[in-house]
């Protein structure tokens, strides 16, 4: 080869070789201003764009503290803004973390981290180079868990699943605990106010995520514990519709009873700030006012004790609702945003906080399933064992009924296998039946996915936070949906190679999935994920084989138990009373026996007068 051949080749391959192009640096959003974010990268080929801190809506401070989110116009400035640099999250006590969720966040994140009012702000990590699809590239819209009480944007890092599978990926901070769900039960502070945010953030995407490379047709919310529930709330919101196109929703639980509460469950929260900070309980314009002046903070820690959650709020609500009725009763009326899903659960998801697990081996005794589960029964349900004759007859139809389907047939003496008795109960009664329903009523008019995520992480510093006998609890199957193996090192030790490859595949499939729907589309592994449907519901069992579920590994009576037996149990002895509600009811029953009698009265005097 001549010098000159050699010289045109040597060009020709430094053509090829070069970098993509670069995406913009500064971005021009629309009614806001210009903005500068970053480059993130783990070497130096492999990065991608971070647009960090861009407030979507006015910051909800004094008169906006307790309202809906003022978004229209978005906050404007001028001159170029820096988005290079996290926003504090939303106000929050660090006390309020569960303790449940404590072992995997302990993976993610070294501890406290800043909050303040101050944190209506979105962040957007966008694939490095102009090699997408000519529509835009998909984008994953993230809501971030934390049981309405917490949680931080901030500490989830979007870039393996943003560099690897060539997505955008949105995380934002939504109003939590008082400051985003607290309602004086009128017109005044309806509640709510978290899930308006989530709107509002949606609203922005939908509007501008086409500057970034993104497609506004193709946005796909993703959600995870009290982030899925407020998925699933958005479907049954009308103003949410068409802000997304399809939803992952993971262990989410919306359909279950427990998932909301009435306007007037916290009552007696009103009178400790009423006492508490010296306010007018009436008129409620001026309890408002004088709450707007209170610091956050001693707000936080007087209601710290409320389980806060979204309110069905169409009796308090003088403008136009955000939720009108139970979740479960608008999806039984077919009154929702039809999207095509994939959902799915732990098969452990609540074991790291049920009561009594952690007793030692020799304190299990052969009673310890039916006390376990009945004890549960009992608080949830709030049997009373005082009650009447009567009364307890109906209370023993729940438990019993209970106890008859979970109950092993042969006494279980292993200690283990006794725990995961009381932990397969609570997943199935508070996760899978909700996750099963909801894939139910999809699937009648969308494409569908549902999995259940069995896979124990490898790597033994992980394991280690959790007792041995456990497989997969609460929070812990987002290690492999966020690829933390390759972003979060652990002290000492290395990530073993099985859940690193774990992690490659759910990261293609979810990615895959906001994609082009079908999960497995175009998919490099040789993997098998049917739909759900009516006539085959069937389900991924993500454990080291991903088989779809058949009668061998999947107890789907379990789930046909809690969402159509027990419900008519609960509902009869629901009917039960304490002593004075008896005395009521023998009376109801003495006026209605009285009316009958009029009745056939009326009867004999109209034949006589013939």
């Amino acid at each position: 080869m001549n010098r000159l051949n050699f010289f045109c080749l040597l060009a020709l391959c430094m053509c090829f070789a070069r970098e993509p192009p670069k995406p913009p640096l500064i971005v021009d959003i629309p009614n806001q201003g210009m903005i500068m974010g970053k480059e993130i990268s783990m070497i130096r080929t492999q990065r991608i764009m971070a647009y960090l801190a861009i407030p979507y809506a006015e910051p909800p401070l004094e008169y906006l503290r307790f309202s809906p989110p003022q978004y229209d116009p978005p906050p404007s400035w001028k001159g170029i803004r820096n988005a290079t640099e996290f926003a504090p999250s939303c106000l929050q006590g660090t006390e309020e973390f569960s303790e449940q969720d404590k072992p995997f966040l302990s993976l993610i994140t070294d501890g406290p981290f800043e909050d303040d009012e101050d944190c209506l702000y979105i962040n957007v990590f966008v694939p490095y180079g102009g090699y997408g699809p000519s529509e835009g590239f998909a984008t994953m819209v993230w809501f971030h868990p934390g049981n309405f009480t917490t949680g931080n944007p901030a500490i989830w890092n979007p870039y393996t699943l943003v560099y690897r599978q060539r997505v955008i990926v949105v995380t934002f901070a939504y109003r939590l605990n008082v400051m985003g769900f607290f309602t004086t039960n009128d017109g005044e502070a309806p509640g709510n106010y978290g899930l308006m945010d989530q709107q509002a953030a949606l609203v922005w995407v939908k509007n501008n995520i086409k500057l970034f490379g993104g497609d506004p047709n193709n946005i796909c919310a993703m959600g995870y514990g009290s982030g899925a529930v407020s998925i699933g709330l958005h479907m049954v919101n009308r103003n949410s519709q068409n802000l997304f196109s399809k939803a992952i929703i993971m262990s989410g639980n919306f359909l279950h009873s427990s998932a909301v509460k009435q306007p007037h469950d916290d009552t007696g929260l009103l009178k400790e700030f009423v006492s508490n900070f010296g306010c007018n309980p009436k008129p409620t314009s001026d309890l408002i006012r004088c709450l707007r002046r209170v610091r956050p903070r001693d707000l936080i820690t007087l209601s710290s004790h409320i389980d806060w959650k979204p309110i069905v709020d169409s009796r308090v609500n003088n403008n136009t609702p955000f939720l009108s009725d139970t979740p479960k009763a608008l999806f039984e009326r077919g009154d929702y945003f039809k999207v095509p899903i994939l959902t799915g659960y732990t098969d452990m998801e609540e074991v790291l906080s049920i009561d009594g697990l952690d007793v030692p081996d020799e304190a299990i005794s052969e009673e310890f399933i039916s006390n376990a589960i009945e004890e549960i029964i009992k608080r949830e349900y709030q049997i009373n064992s005082n009650n009447s004759d009567l009364c307890s007859y109906n209370d023993d139809l729940i438990t019993d009924s209970v106890l008859f389907f979970y109950r092993p047939t042969i006494p279980v003496s292993d200690p283990n296998e006794a725990r995961k008795v009381v932990a397969d109960f609570s997943t199935d009664k508070n996760f899978g039946s909700s996750t099963f329903l909801h894939a139910s009523f999809i699937s009648k008019d969308e494409t569908t996915y549902m999995y259940r995520f069995d896979t124990k992480p490898s790597t033994v510093g992980v394991t280690s936070k959790i007792p041995e006998w456990i497989s997969v609890p609460h929070l812990f199957d987002l290690i492999y949906v966020w690829g933390i193996p390759y972003w979060a090192p652990l002290p000492d030790q290395e990530w073993d190679s099985r859940d690193k490859k774990t992690s490659d595949i759910i990261m293609s499939f979810w990615a895959t999935f906001a994609k082009s729907t079908n999960p497995t589309d175009n998919s490099i592994y040789p993997i098998r994920w049917d739909p759900f449907t009516k006539q085959n519901p069937l389900l991924l069992i993500i454990d080291r084989n991903f088989s779809m579920s058949d009668a061998t590994t999947f107890n789907y009576k379990s789930l046909e138990f809690w969402n159509d037996y027990f419900p008519k149990v609960a509902g009869t002895a629901g009917q039960c009373c304490n002593t004075t509600d008896l005395a009521s009811s023998l009376r109801g029953v003495a006026n209605r026996a009285f009316l009958i009698y009029l009745y056939f009265l009326c009867i004999l005097f109209s034949f006589f007068l013939r």
